[in-house]
């Protein structure tokens, strides 16, 4: 396994931006968006035979119909839907106890001021499926939107494995598609004769997906941009290099542009991790996978003290974050910036991925500096509420402000109403 030791901020920060840089594919979305836009069902069917290699002729071609999703429970097996069953109620119970907005109002010198909590209408949910089928990604998406109120969940992967279409049976999800790329996220923001838009597109995705994600916003709403996956392992000489070094790869093998670093004030175990990388790989079916993302975007962090490494974390902002150090939840409070934190050699970011609780959809690329994992509050809206009972001092100084900005419909319509 190739060795990357980055010692300077400035190494570290290249490897970041060259990273993004080689995600963006702005300009190539644009046409199949822009296409799919005026064209609709005819612009689907031909991007998907095009990229997908699907053979679809009408656009019942790209439905997934209800037959095929109740029958996919008897395709995956008892051990499947007993993991599922146990996956959904960890996920259900974790959002649950998620504290949420209420309605309020408050009635004050003759107004009454308040805000209303109101649940988006729908939801559609992006599977990614090119690599790798990902029936976890539908629980970790529909089950907030569910708890939140959301009536109308689509789901679209490129692939519908009996896998993902039982996890929908099983959560009560319908209106599928045998959609995936750009194109995909195209008929969910603009709709078409077959697929009604949505208020919302959610999910993880490859660079293609996430810059359609980004091209969309604004006809449609997006929860964030979770591109390639990620990981950061902070440990000290106590850690077990075996168990950081898999982990290290549990993420490699996503994708050829995921990103796993280790942040360590140990020399000795940063070799030790290497040696441990270059056995366990070989054992992998993703190996090839995992190996040219780590040559290319992996790397280890070597700082000085545990202090500089939670520095080292906030400044790359991952998506995940392992605390392999002694007394891991004493340094909780020093971590500003990560998508989730799992904390101690027993908890991997792997069981996360799947069966922990807390969705996998996370902020990726830095952005976990300012936004969230996916979770209730993103199918929610706030709705703003004013009544005024009889006119107050603040018509006056509301008109007082509207003559400094120079609109006067606005003044007037403050002043008649106190005559």
């Amino acid at each position: 396994m190739k060795n990357r030791i980055i010692r300077d901020r400035k190494d570290l920060s290249n490897l970041v931006l060259e990273r993004k840089k080689a995600s963006d594919v702005k300009i190539a979305v644009e046409e199949i968006l822009e296409r799919v836009k005026e064209a609709g069902d005819v612009a689907l069917i031909k991007y998907s035979n095009e990229f997908d290699k699907a053979n679809f002729s009408s656009p019942k071609d790209f439905v997934v119909s209800k037959e095929e999703i109740e029958e996919s429970i008897d395709v995956v097996g008892e051990e499947f839907t007993s993991a599922v069953n146990m996956a959904i109620k960890n996920i259900r119970d974790f959002y649950s106890r998620m504290p949420r907005p209420q309605n309020w109002f408050y009635l004050k010198n003759g107004k009454l001021s308040g805000q209303m909590v109101v649940p988006l209408e729908s939801v559609g949910i992006y599977v990614p499926g090119g690599r790798a089928p990902y029936p976890s990604t539908v629980m970790m998406a529909a089950i907030p939107a569910q708890i939140a109120g959301v009536k109308r969940i689509v789901v679209t992967t490129p692939k519908p494995v009996p896998e993902v279409l039982a996890v929908c049976k099983l959560l009560d999800i319908y209106e599928v598609y045998r959609l995936g790329g750009a194109h995909a996220i195209a008929g969910l923001a603009y709709g078409t004769d077959t697929i009604t838009r949505v208020d919302k597109i959610v999910g993880p995705g490859n660079r293609f997906v996430v810059s359609a994600k980004k091209y969309v916003f604004g006809e449609t709403g997006i929860e964030m941009i979770p591109g390639p996956s990620e990981i950061v392992v902070l440990a000290d000489s106590n850690a077990n290099p075996k168990f950081v070094a898999i982990d290290l790869l549990s993420q490699a093998e996503h994708d050829p542009l995921a990103m796993s670093i280790l942040v360590t004030d140990s020399e000795d175990l940063a070799n030790r991790v290497i040696e441990e990388m270059g056995i366990l790989i070989r054992e992998l079916s993703t190996c090839e996978t995992a190996k040219e993302s780590w040559e290319s975007w992996g790397g280890i962090v070597l700082v000085n003290s545990i202090d500089e490494g939670i520095d080292t974390v906030n400044f790359i902002a991952p998506e995940h974050l392992e605390l392999q150090i002694k007394n891991p939840a004493s340094y909780l409070e020093k971590i500003r910036n990560a998508g989730t934190i799992f904390i101690g050699e027993k908890t991997p970011e792997a069981i996360g991925d799947y069966i922990a609780g807390s969705s996998h959809i996370l902020p990726t690329g830095g952005s976990a500096r300012f936004s969230s994992g996916l979770n209730v509050l993103d199918f929610l809206k706030l709705i703003n509420i004013t009544q005024y009972n009889e006119i107050t001092e603040d018509f006056k100084s509301g008109s007082i402000i509207a003559d400094r900005e120079g609109f006067s419909a606005h003044k007037k319509s403050l002043e008649i109403r106190d005559r």
